[in-house]
């Protein structure tokens, strides 16, 4: 319509302005010419490199790209995805947004999209991507992200994952079969489908943060996955009413946790939870306000090194075909009315150097059952006070970490001078290491 009226103006009025008008339209549309949409289908061959001035890039229907090819999504760029359409990663893909400038993946429309799935020999990275209202995808490619039989790495970082549906058995983050992913550092919004689900994939998945799941869903769960294990460190898990961490048949190492309010519901929730001959080790976690602290079943093994479990209904529970558990340097504590170890028919369990609640102490080397005076429970302080009786009470022998959940150094960890090595002393029991003021004298004994 503007064209329309500029012409007829000319046409009409053949003033004095008219090659001024002219010359001032040829300049808006030859300077500054119209902004039109990428759209992309079918197989990609050749490279490419998408940015804010494609934006948005529009993909009806799927896409593939083919071995050998890159696409690299840059900053702030917007990809529009059709109803049910997928992109089938074979060669590299690199969307790298930035904090202030990410790229966002999200539908064309109302409806939902299929699955971004790096497979193959694929490879690639997403870094600063806002991913919402996918997935459709089908059979072991249900993730909005999905990393399918991949022999590539695939790293996710400084993401966020919003609205994968409800309806049927989607994720987030799907990863089956394949040895080299890594998601870190990303925010998984609340819903009822799982965040993280894991075949025989041995991933890390750390430093991220997972709102509350609702129904029968677990935030992170992978199974199937032995010698080497996954690795789940240092997220923090804002409840669900079945479990945080789900670990079946999978030997994963747990470290650094913050795990609460895994309660509700029918599906008897833990924080930190497995099934079927695993063999975890967990060390350095904080549970809070669970069902079950940790509760693993059906012939599980599962190794408890410098935890906190806090206000649990069970503080451990192993249950059904027998489960056994050695349990070191940990602090279960809590209400009155609170189980701190449950142990169903068969199930055996090994505990030292703990704090165990209860009227007696529970049996096993050096454990107490005092309080053990947390600076400030009632506002979420779990690190221990100058007077808690966890201070210098643990085990610092072989496979004790040198750092507690903060990172800091467990610096007590040592062994006692002349008298040969394998005498560990000084460790505290519990997740938080007891850090004294400056103004004392470390390790006095040595003075004499």
């Amino acid at each position: 319509m503007l064209i329309k009226y500029l012409f007829h103006r000319i046409s009409n009025q053949r003033n004095r302005y008219g090659s001024i008008i002219i010359a001032i339209f040829l300049t808006i549309f030859v300077v500054f010419p119209c902004r039109s949409e990428l759209i992309r289908s079918g197989t990609l061959t050749t490279d490419e490199t998408w940015t804010t001035a494609d934006s948005p890039v529009v993909i009806p229907s799927n896409v593939t790209i083919s071995e050998g090819i890159e696409i690299k999504i840059k900053a702030g760029t917007e990809l529009r995805l059709g109803e049910r359409a997928s992109i089938t990663v074979q060669g590299r893909l690199d969307a790298v947004g930035h904090m202030d400038h990410p790229i966002v993946i999200q539908s064309e429309g109302n409806g939902r999209w299929g699955t971004l799935s790096f497979e193959q020999t694929a490879a690639g990275s997403l870094s600063h991507c806002i991913v919402n209202r996918g997935s459709t995808g089908s059979g072991n490619r249900i993730g909005m992200v999905s990393v399918y039989r991949c022999a590539g790495a695939v790293t996710i970082s400084d993401c966020t994952f919003t609205n994968w549906p409800d309806d049927f058995n989607s994720k987030a983050v799907e990863i089956y079969h394949s040895p080299n992913v890594r998601v870190s550092r990303c925010y998984f919004g609340e819903g009822r489908n799982e965040a993280v689900h894991g075949v025989n994939s041995p991933a890390v998945v750390e430093y991220n943060i997972f709102a509350r799941r609702f129904g029968y869903s677990d935030a992170v769960d992978i199974g199937n996955t032995t010698n080497p294990g996954p690795i789940i460190r240092r997220n923090v898990f804002l409840g669900s009413d079945d479990d945080a961490i789900d670990l079946d048949e999978c030997d994963a190492y747990v470290e650094g946790n913050l795990v609460m309010n895994c309660r509700g519901g029918n599906n008897d929730p833990n924080g930190i939870s497995g099934d079927q001959n695993a063999r975890p080790i967990i060390v350095n976690n904080i549970v809070l306000n669970c069902e079950s602290g940790i509760g693993f079943k059906n012939g599980a093994q599962i190794t408890v090194i410098n935890n906190t479990i806090i206000n649990c209904d069970r503080g451990i529970w192993l249950h059904q075909n027998p489960t056994h558990a050695r349990v070191i340097n940990t602090i279960i504590w809590g209400e009155e009315t609170q189980v701190p170890v449950k142990l169903e028919p068969g199930s055996t369990i090994d505990i030292s150097y703990s704090i165990v609640q209860g009227n007696d102490v529970y049996p096993g080397t050096g454990n107490l059952n005092s309080h053990p005076r947390f600076i400030d429970e009632e506002n979420g302080m779990y690190g221990l006070s100058s007077e808690s009786p966890a201070i210098d009470a643990g085990w610092g022998g072989e496979g004790i970490l040198p750092y507690d959940f903060h990172g800091n150094e467990r610096s007590d960890i040592s062994f006692i001078p002349n008298t040969g090595a394998g005498i560990p002393h000084f460790i505290d029991i519990g997740a938080i290491e007891f850090i004294p003021p400056a103004t004392w004298v470390k390790d006095w004994r040595r003075l004499h």
